[in-house]
């Protein structure tokens, strides 16, 4: 268990333990590995760069039970011992052997600061030697630019979830770095075409290299297809105001749309013939005839109840009126007090109290 733990000289990396850095079960594979309990035990950082001088292949986990390569294994030693700065740079200088460059280039990737992982890793955009890297389920060939390239542009490499790294133009507007990377080109291309990287494509195209007729020829495909839909975007938006077959909005129409408060004073002064003032006339239609319609049924159905009931409960009137009202529903003829007590006798057959005499 000793031999898995951190340097205790070693500092922080991001907040957290370096070794930390890869993932858990990775980490426990590793220390369940062949190689780490016999190559790995009490190494320090020149018998870490002897043991990657006899690497033949790059890699994560691999085969069935994800075991780890020794590069990942070599990896994670790296990060357990801490090597000091000028160590690890002279990893990254090493041009005799790739993969002691590739160990130099992940361990500094893995634990660097942004300014200078841009740095010293840039200038291996140069080198186009070969590696091998070993897959979960076979091998495939690389090479050392496209491995840099992942290392600046990924998230994830070897299996193994990288720091989060800005983008060079952010650090280069808050001055961090000094301008563009400066590419193997640039003498170059500074030395005949003044620095025109397009002229100097057009040159050789000229001259009949293939692969710049081709980049040519896909450059200015992909120019005459954005003309192209500039142009038809241009013509829908401006002939007939109609909205854009793919889908974008012209930004008058958008900000005309949402910047007048009285919108149905502009929808009143397009005519008879607008077709949003029509819809808006229809549906108004046809709310005021639903309100209508359901007023008079609710007015039919209180005059039916009336009708039926009413006759036998007191009104909401003085108690002369009702009997005179009673009294003529009764058939007309006879004083008030016969037409009491006929109600008064409907009214206790319905069970209900009699009605009261002036």
């Amino acid at each position: 268990i000793m031999a898995n733990v951190t340097d205790p000289l070693a500092r922080t990396v991001h907040g957290k333990d370096p070794q930390n850095l890869i993932e858990y079960i990775t980490r426990q594979k590793i220390y369940d590995s062949i190689f780490w309990k016999e190559e790995c035990f009490g190494l320090s950082a020149s018998d870490v760069a002897t043991k990657a001088v006899d690497l033949k292949a790059l890699g994560g986990s691999y085969g069935a039970n994800n075991k780890p390569t020794r590069f990942l294994c070599l990896t994670l030693k790296l990060l357990q011992i801490q090597p000091e700065e000028g160590i690890v740079e002279e990893f990254l200088m090493n041009e005799d052997f790739k993969y002691v460059r590739a160990l130099g280039a992940f361990y500094l990737r893995l634990t660097g600061r942004p300014a200078e992982i841009y740095e010293q890793i840039e200038p291996m955009y140069n080198d186009f030697r070969k590696l091998r890297f070993r897959t979960p389920t076979g091998w495939k060939i690389t090479h050392v630019d496209e491995f840099v390239d992942e290392l600046l542009t990924s998230d994830r490499y070897c299996g193994i979830a990288l720091p989060h790294l800005p983008k060079r133009d952010v650090l280069v507007s808050a001055g961090y770095l000094d301008g563009p990377r400066r590419s193997a080109l640039t003498p170059l291309i500074e030395e005949q075409c003044g620095g025109d990287a397009e002229r100097l494509l057009e040159k050789l195209a000229e001259n009949g290299n293939v692969v710049a007729v081709v980049a040519m020829n896909e450059r200015k495909k992909r120019k005459r297809e954005a003309e192209e839909k500039e142009r038809s975007f241009r013509e829908q938006v401006m002939g007939g105001g109609r909205e854009p077959k793919d889908g974008r909005r012209h930004e008058n129409n958008e900000s005309d749309r949402y910047s007048r408060p009285h919108e149905d004073d502009r929808l009143k002064s397009a005519g008879d013939g607008s077709r949003y003032s029509r819809d808006g006339d229809e549906r108004m239609n046809d709310r005021g005839e639903r309100y209508q319609s359901s007023s008079t049924e609710k007015r039919k159905k209180k005059e039916k109840k009336d009708k039926k009931y009413g006759s036998l409960f007191k009104k909401s009137g003085t108690k002369s009126e009702e009997a005179k009202g009673i009294n003529s529903d009764a058939g007309g003829g006879g004083d008030v007090a016969e037409g009491i007590d006929y109600w008064n006798a409907e009214r206790a057959k319905l069970g209900l109290k009699p009605l009261k005499e002036d």
